[in-house]
């Protein structure tokens, strides 16, 4: 019995002795896994992976927080970008182009009055569609022509002409129309010239809105009309159509916009 007791308690003291080095390579394990946790590395620190990047100021708020609004932020974008800024030189080199042209009146009736175009040189104005555009309002039944007692002749640059109609830059127009002050920004008739103010030509006024074609009606039918010895008038009264001999240029009061000397009201 005591050498069968002594047998079991060697196997015992193996059994430990083989369990140790297990516990202790554990523990080991333990203290590496341990290190990054309490902050010491157990190894060389590996590179870390870059954090997702923070939106710059630069990147619009409502495209990163709400991505439904894209399309229509796109869409304005789009129509942003197609309503480009036409920009008018302030001042030109007092240069002309000429338009070539030659349009007869569609009426015999009223006195000929001949005219020719000319256009500053650094405008992006073609004379001569810009002096057929001219002549379609001047011969246009509505115009001054509709009286009987005037009709007008488109001549070329070069040829007999009662009038000499120019688009200039401000400054060129604030030169043809001394003295009278037009400071840059209306236009005029002075003498024998229609100065035609290229900053109206192309960007019209407030008064008429986007209607920049009815806005050039306008603009020659009150110059050209200057030029028949018409002088300016008021508005007749609340919601009525405006002469064109009124300064619709700065306004139109009470008035409704109107370009046609012949017009009828509604």
């Amino acid at each position: 019995m005591g050498l069968i007791a002594a047998i079991i308690g060697l196997g015992l003291v193996g059994l430990c002795l083989r369990t140790v080095p297990t516990v202790l390579m554990e523990t080991n394990l333990v203290g590496g896994i341990a290190g990054p946790l309490t902050g010491i590395p157990a190894s060389p620190p590996r590179t870390a992976a870059p954090a997702a990047p923070t939106p710059s100021m630069s990147i619009d708020p409502t495209t990163e927080t709400n991505p439904s609004a894209e399309p229509a932020k796109l869409q304005a974008k789009r129509k942003a970008k197609s309503l480009q800024k036409v920009e008018v030189p302030a001042s030109g080199p007092g240069t002309y182009h000429a338009a070539d042209k030659s349009v007869r009146p569609t009426t015999a009736a009223g006195s000929l009055i001949r005219y020719d175009v000319r256009v500053e040189k650094g405008l992006s104005i073609d004379p001569d569609k810009a002096a057929i555009l001219i002549q379609g309002i001047l011969d246009d039944k509505r115009s001054w022509r509709s009286t009987g007692h005037w009709r007008f002749e488109l001549a070329p640059v070069g040829g007999p002409a009662t009038l000499h109609a120019y688009i200039v830059t401000p400054e060129t127009t604030d030169r043809l129309c001394a003295p009278y002050l037009t400071r840059g920004e209306v236009s005029c008739q002075n003498g024998n010239r229609v100065v035609l103010n290229a900053k109206r030509w192309l960007l019209g006024v407030d008064s008429y809105g986007s209607d920049l074609t009815n806005y050039r009606r306008y603009l020659v039918n009150h110059e050209f009309g200057h030029a028949l010895g018409k002088h300016h008038v008021d508005c007749p009264g609340p919601g009525r159509l405006a002469p064109v001999m009124m300064q619709q240029t700065k306004g139109l009061g009470a008035c409704r916009k109107n370009p046609w000397p012949q017009a009828t009201e509604d």
